[in-house]
């Protein structure tokens, strides 16, 4: 058996990451529960992974709990050596749906020894009281959703000179 560190990095500006080590055998379920534990958040919340490219743009799905098993394998079909066992090799994750806690997560080394329980072996940086805002974008990590907002349109995004001839959001229909 060998061990797989992953790096887990909070989606935020500052830099705050856990480096975790646990069995390549280990399902992506388990390195979810590591993950939430090595950044002390509540347990027991839903959570996916996501597929991602060397750019960090999110790809398919990996839940926690698959409600289709045509759309893909969940967490637990998976091992850590499977998706995150080599070089280049990294996950978006997102934790408790509600508050949205956003990792990126990484290989970083192989080591030639038994691992037990999962552990932190590095921790860098203080993780704030509440999640931090994602922010989106063209790249996946920066911009705002509300760089697409044009003041032009009205409450329901409709752009008054996009309506068909003669009417506006205010006729009558």
């Amino acid at each position: 058996m060998s061990t797989t560190v992953v790096r887990a990095i909070l989606n935020t500006e500052e830099d705050i990451f856990r480096d975790v080590a646990i069995s390549s055998s280990a399902t992506l379920e388990q390195a979810h529960h590591a993950i939430a534990a090595a950044f002390a958040l509540n347990p027991g919340q839903m959570a996916s992974f996501y597929r991602t490219d060397a750019e960090w743009n999110q790809g398919d799905e990996i839940p926690l709990i698959s409600m289709d098993p045509a759309a893909g394998p969940s967490m637990a079909a998976l091992s850590v050596g499977e998706v995150l066992g080599a070089p280049g090799q990294r996950l978006l994750f997102v934790y408790d749906f509600l508050e949205m806690w956003s990792f990126l997560v990484e290989f970083v080394r192989h080591e030639d020894r038994e691992c037990g329980d999962p552990e932190v072996v590095l921790s860098y940086g203080v993780r704030p009281e509440t999640a931090p805002e994602l922010q989106y974008g063209g790249d996946g990590l920066g911009g705002s959703l509300d760089d697409d907002f044009d003041e032009d349109d009205d409450e329901y995004g409709f752009d008054e000179d996009d309506l068909a001839d003669g009417y506006s959001s205010s006729d009558e229909w």
